[in-house]
């Protein structure tokens, strides 16, 4: 991610949204100024009334914001990446006034025609998150001996990224010299020690990539917190999972769970299977690689109240014998001590 910035997060009707978990991570955790929302569902509002962080404005269009901005940053992570058509106009307004436009879609702006002439005209930066590294190799086993812990989950969007973060933070409270290491577009916006967007890496080389980042992040940092993505039970996406719980080589392994999720989101022909199936799993397939264990449980409790939180937490540490927390709302004191005791 370059230097600080002043960003404009676009996020035209997800900002609350499944889709809108980009602009969400963005406005949490990134050290970025944001000036502003571009949102015309909430316009008119203040982002900290729905999200109850940083004061922040939303706007109905780029084209209202007069304060000036270094950014505009595509908020939302569809289903295959695809550009909201509606959403073209404030990019291009963007890219007009020589702006950088950071996004994590699968459809790389840089080489949109019209959006790719307008930048050359203005001087204004495309940055596609989501373009893979030039060098990649298959994974070789050279990173295997970094102390990496991998936070795994039972489905898309269940808290793996702010997990990792949350972790990394706690570490760097108590002193430990952490490192966080980003496979989304996401953690890559908010700033990561290394960065790719694994999904977009061709199968052979996802391993390697992830391996390659683990190696760079380990000369410098004494624990490593790797952000999953997917997840083993997923039926389109569990590649990319398997391909970085090999690659990251996890000694520990923390597993982010929504306990009210039944289906795998989008997906509702597929349940998702139960925790201890997952627990099971991530450690069988880690077993020939790290022999890494499951030591926690983030839970993503967006859907619970405090009681059912309470009570479930409960119900995991007496089934599994492992600590489990909303570190989103808790942090993750818990889990780390998990991490560095067990």
């Amino acid at each position: 991610m370059p230097p600080l910035m002043k960003i404009v997060i676009l996020a035209h009707d997800v900002l609350l949204e499944h889709y809108g978990k980009t602009a969400r991570g963005v406005y949490y955790y990134s050290s970025h100024e944001i000036i502003g929302i571009v949102d015309r569902k909430h316009a008119g509002m203040d982002a900290s009334q729905l999200l109850h962080g940083r004061n922040v404005k939303i706007y109905h269009s780029l084209k209202e914001i007069k304060e000036d901005y270094d950014a505009l940053l595509i908020g939302s992570s569809p289903i295959g990446g695809k550009m909201p058509e509606e959403w073209r106009d404030d990019i291009k307004l963007a890219l007009l006034q020589g702006k950088i436009v950071i996004s994590g879609l699968h459809d790389f702006l840089s080489e949109d025609e019209e959006f790719r002439k307008i930048a050359e005209r203005t001087g204004a930066k495309i940055w596609d998150v989501r373009k893979p590294p030039e060098n990649m190799r298959v994974a070789d086993g050279s990173g295997r001996f970094a102390n990496t812990v991998l936070v795994a989950g039972t489905d898309c969007a269940v808290g793996k990224m702010i997990t990792a973060i949350q972790l990394t933070i706690e570490a760097k409270k108590r002193g430990i010299n952490a490192g966080f290491i980003a496979t989304g577009q996401t953690g890559i916006m908010i700033g990561a020690d290394a960065g790719v967007v694994i999904d977009r890496v061709p199968g052979d080389f996802m391993a390697g990539v992830t391996e390659d980042m683990v190696k760079k992040v380990s000369k410098e940092k004494e624990i490593i917190f790797v952000e999953g993505q997917g997840s083993l039970s997923h039926p389109a996406y569990s590649g990319v999972t398997l391909a970085i719980l090999h690659g990251s080589y996890p000694k520990k392994i923390i597993i982010a769970h929504d306990p009210k999720r039944v289906h795998h989101f989008g997906y509702q022909d597929f349940k998702i299977p139960p925790l201890k199936w997952h627990i099971e799993m991530y450690e069988k397939l880690a077993e020939s690689v790290s022999g890494g264990k499951v030591v926690g449980i983030a839970i993503d409790g967006e859907n619970m109240s405090d009681d059912e939180m309470e009570k479930y937490k409960d119900e995991i540490e007496n089934e599994f014998n492992l600590p489990a927390e909303d570190v989103f709302h808790n942090g993750a004191n818990r889990l780390l001590n998990a991490v560095l005791e067990r």
